[in-house]
C-alpha cells in the first residue's frame, strides 16, 4: 500500500535524493521557499529548501523500503521501533496548496501599516502600526503610536 513517509537526507542533498528517487519513479514533495538573503554582500533572492534534510516520498513500506533507505544521500526515513511512521495525506495536501511557482508562499497576518495589539511584553494592550518583517524568523517591527516609539517584537505578541 502506498503511503507518503519522511526521509532525513543528507545536508545539501535534498535536490540529488529528488532526482535520483523520481527518476526511479517514486512520487516526491521537496517543498522550497524563495526568501530575500545576503549572499556574497548583496541582496538576493534565494530559493532554498522549506525544510532542510527531509524530503516526503510516497512509497509501499514492504516493498520499496530497502531502496528508498540506501538510495545515495539518503540517512534514514523518519519512524519508530516498529518501522517508517506514515505522514498524513492531509499534511501533504496542505504544503502543496500553498506552492506556487515552484515555492511556497507563507502568508503572514499583518501589511505595513495595518494597525495592531501588543498583547504581552511590558507594553501589552497598547496600539501599534505594523510597519515590516524581519530577518529573524518571527521577529518584526512595529511603531508604538502613544509614545512614538519604534520596536521589535515577536510576531506571536501581536493581535
Amino acid at each position: 500500500m502506498l503511503s507518503w513517509y519522511l526521509l532525513y537526507t543528507k545536508p545539501w542533498n535534498e535536490d540529488k535524493v529528488t532526482y535520483l528517487l523520481s527518476g526511479a519513479g517514486y512520487k516526491l514533495l521537496n517543498p522550497k521557499i524563495r526568501e530575500r538573503k545576503f549572499y556574497r554582500r548583496k541582496i538576493a533572492e534565494i530559493t532554498s529548501p522549506l525544510f532542510p534534510c527531509y524530503l516526503f516520498v510516497k512509497f509501499d513500506k514492504i516493498r520499496d523500503y530497502h531502496q528508498i533507505r540506501y538510495t545515495r544521500g539518503v540517512k534514514n526515513v523518519l519512524g519508530n521501533d516498529s518501522g517508517p511512521a506514515e505522514v498524513s495525506e492531509r499534511i501533504i495536501e496542505s504544503i502543496t496548496s500553498r506552492i506556487e511557482d515552484g515555492c511556497v508562499v507563507i502568508r503572514r497576518g499583518f501589511r505595513p501599516g495595518e494597525t495592531v495589539i501588543l498583547k504581552g511584553g511590558p507594553f501589552e494592550g497598547f496600539d501599534a502600526v505594523f510597519e515590516k518583517e524581519l530577518n529573524g524568523m518571527e521577529r518584526v517591527s512595529v511603531l508604538l503610536k502613544s509614545i512614538n516609539l519604534r520596536l521589535v517584537v515577536d510576531s506571536s505578541m501581536l493581535a
